[in-house]
């Protein structure tokens, strides 16, 4: 990996540097990941929940996060 930081030659911050390490082994990889972890933070919020079978922590964080609706554009909201 690596390879976008070789041709930009530039420096980067750090946390967009492990963002862009992240997506580059997305796009690359020859057997991707299902979920990406980036950041310290991250981690420690995933480390429970990946010992879980994915439905379950898929429900666990549906029921942590559960203020969603914000983030759902007027358009794609439902109508009643």
């Amino acid at each position: 990996m690596g390879g976008f930081r070789n041709v930009q030659g530039g420096s980067r911050l750090p946390a967009m540097d492990a963002v862009v390490d992240v997506y580059e082994h997305a796009v690359l990889a020859v057997r991707p990941r299902a979920r990406y972890v980036v950041g310290h933070d991250a981690r420690f919020l995933w480390l429970p929940i990946q010992a879980l079978p994915e439905w379950l922590g898929d429900s666990v964080l549906r029921a942590v996060f559960n203020n969603h609706s914000s983030a759902i554009p007027a358009a794609a909201k439902k109508r009643q």
